[in-house]
């Protein structure tokens, strides 16, 4: 018998692809292609619609926001730190509201509910423990800063605390990676009895399976996500600095949006000042759909993944299943999967010189680059939807079958009190 699932992701395609939008997508369209009803609540800017996506019904509501600081203008942006809107409160305060209330207009009575990464789109659920609550690790919200400067202080470690107790509070936890689970214990976000099921995203490969091999490209990288320091593109704009001086000039392409600052700066003014002066050539797309993003693979001879941590890397798995080899840090999850299909290669972060060693065979030799991106294109099958939705049922089984207990247990103690 299917179940009724609920998932809460204002990222939910086409209104914005990343990868929080992409795995809900992708998983949604798989749960449903099982038998099961798959609801998916998006609270973000200001629409008010209800869609049929193939058997997904997609909620667009708006967030229920008062513009605090609009109103009060130069006053109300001295509240905000470096880290706005990642250690935002009000944010926090907004999501949970507006996830609840819709929760209850919509009239939705789920078997469970997914969100990610704890923060408070399901903090009422959390905190009533009415509904069974599954926590998938994504990356939480201040995981950036506190990779970047260490220990949280002031706001932003309560932001952080605030984000963790839905997901301490949750019946289950996912993840895809154990890199992911690793870190957030390592960082104390995560008790060590507290338990997280290691699930890969569930990847469909129908879109990049046409994409012809790169024996015809130019020396062309292609780097997918948002240009934020956590992805270490300055990284890589010093590798590919390091191949010019070898004379394999490549071209970089960043396809994404800016977000973040480094050293003050807007990350991607900073990043096409930065390969300005190294003498590298850039060519920022800025956000592509679909498409868009099938045709950037095409034209790429390989992908790089050079984050600094990266819990997975949708953007990677694309370019193997687009035939592409994919160089990765050690530090991304889908490093793995690199490895285990020899689909490219897997180097140290935050150093440039092994990048630059591990990119310059695929782009001196396309024949190279095209025999290590099939071995990727059919390692990919092996994250066929179907059956990593069906590893994500049996999650949800067990986070219902914790719920019941749980519930039982608290009658029982209230009866014998």
């Amino acid at each position: 018998m299917g179940m009724e699932i609920v998932f809460l992701c204002e990222q939910y395609p086409p209104i914005i692809w990343d990868g929080a939008g992409v795995y809900t997508h992708d998983i949604a369209h798989a749960l449903a292609a099982l038998g099961h009803q798959v609801h998916i609540v998006c609270a973000q800017g200001r629409r008010r619609t209800d869609e049929d996506h193939d058997g997904v019904k997609v909620y667009r509501r708006p967030l229920l926001r008062l513009p605090v600081s609009r109103y009060l203008g130069p006053l109300g942006r001295s509240f905000q730190g470096k880290n706005h809107p990642r250690d935002s409160l009000s944010l926090r305060v907004v999501l949970a509201v507006s996830y609840a209330f819709w929760l209850r207009r919509l009239g939705l009575h789920p078997d469970v509910i997914e969100t990610q990464d704890g923060e408070t789109r399901g903090l009422r659920t959390a905190v009533r423990r009415d509904v069974p609550l599954v926590i998938h690790l994504h990356t939480p919200t201040m995981m950036d800063v506190r990779l970047r400067e260490g220990e949280l202080h002031g706001r932003g470690a309560l932001a952080d605390r605030i984000d963790r107790f839905s997901a301490l509070r949750a019946d289950a936890r996912t993840a895809p990676s154990e890199l992911i689970v690793t870190t957030l214990r390592g960082f104390g976000w995560l008790k060590k009895n507290t338990d997280a099921d290691v699930i890969p995203y569930p990847f469909d490969r129908s879109s990049y399976v046409a994409v012809p091999p790169p024996q015809q490209t130019d020396p062309t990288l292609l780097v997918v996500g948002r240009l934020e320091w956590r992805k270490g593109l300055d990284v890589l704009i010093e590798a590919a600095a390091l191949l010019g001086e070898r004379g394999v000039k490549p071209t970089v392409v960043f396809a994404g949006q800016s977000s973040g600052l480094i050293d003050d700066i807007p990350t991607g003014t900073w990043l096409a000042r930065r390969a300005a002066e190294l003498g590298v050539t850039c060519r920022f797309a800025g956000h592509l759909t679909r498409p868009e993003l099938v045709k950037a693979y095409e034209e790429a001879r390989a992908v790089v993944v050079p984050s600094r941590f990266e819990s997975f890397s949708i953007a990677g798995l694309e370019g193997m299943a687009s035939g592409r080899p994919v160089v990765a840090t050690a530090t991304t999850g889908v490093a793995t999967w690199v490895a285990k299909w020899e689909g490219g290669t897997v180097v140290p972060p935050e150093d440039a010189p092994a990048l630059a060693d591990a990119l310059e065979p695929f782009l001196t030799d396309p024949e190279l680059a095209a025999a290590v991106g099939a071995r990727g294109r059919v390692g990919t099958e092996e994250l066929e939807p179907k059956r990593i939705a069906a590893l994500r049922v049996a999650v949800y089984q067990k986070a219902i079958d914790r719920h019941r207990t749980r519930r039982r247990f608290g009658r029982r103690s209230t009866a014998v009190a």
